[in-house]
């Protein structure tokens, strides 16, 4: 496990890429959409229609919808803070980081049913499969283990157990690494 200096990528992934690629991108951007569209939503719904009919609401019914917008607008500004830093942290890591070599120590694999729905036959049920990697390698001497969620399966890397893996690492933090392949790769 050698450090190697390598020049920057050619280009840093576009925003669609990132949001599939990257889990605290894509959960910052749909929570950020969700919450645009709660306080969308929410201001359509408690604007007066002067015809209708005038129906009593609970202190709770009033209060959400007094307050909702402004929530769920605070929602999604927290979420693009988010999404904002995460973006503004792997740019950085991809242009400014050093490319190491990593060594996949162990590869997990967490499987659960996913919810029936009406288009699922009777007695299928699908399975979510989440992908994790715990990789090893060397910073300045020291031995170093981290675990990595993974967007796709390893074979969709060519990851495997024992396999090397090219890390990209900031020199300021070490301790967190991104998986070259996963951002820069084509497939």
């Amino acid at each position: 496990m050698t450090s190697t200096m390598t020049s920057t990528p050619s280009s840093v992934l576009s925003l669609k890429s990132l949001y599939h690629r990257d889990n605290i991108i894509g959960r910052a951007l749909r929570t950020m959409g969700f919450a645009l569209f709660a306080a969308a939503g929410f201001k359509w719904v408690s604007r007066p229609v002067p015809s209708a009919v005038k129906v009593e609401m609970s202190p709770l019914e009033v209060w959400v919808l007094q307050w909702g917008p402004t929530v769920a607008l605070i929602v999604a500004g927290v979420a693009f803070i988010v999404f904002m830093q995460r973006f503004a942290w792997v740019k950085k890591v991809l242009t400014q980081g050093i490319t190491i070599k990593g060594i996949v120590e162990d590869v997990d694999l967490y499987e659960r049913e996913a919810s029936h729905s009406d288009t699922t036959p009777a007695f299928e049920r699908p399975t979510i499969r989440t992908y994790f990697v715990t990789v090893r390698y060397a910073w300045n001497g020291v031995d170093k283990k981290v675990r990595l969620k993974l967007p796709l399966s390893p074979s969709t890397y060519q990851m495997g157990k024992g396999k090397e893996v090219d890390l990209r690492v900031l020199e300021s933090a070490p301790d967190k690494p991104l998986i070259s392949i996963v951002y820069l790769g084509r497939f």
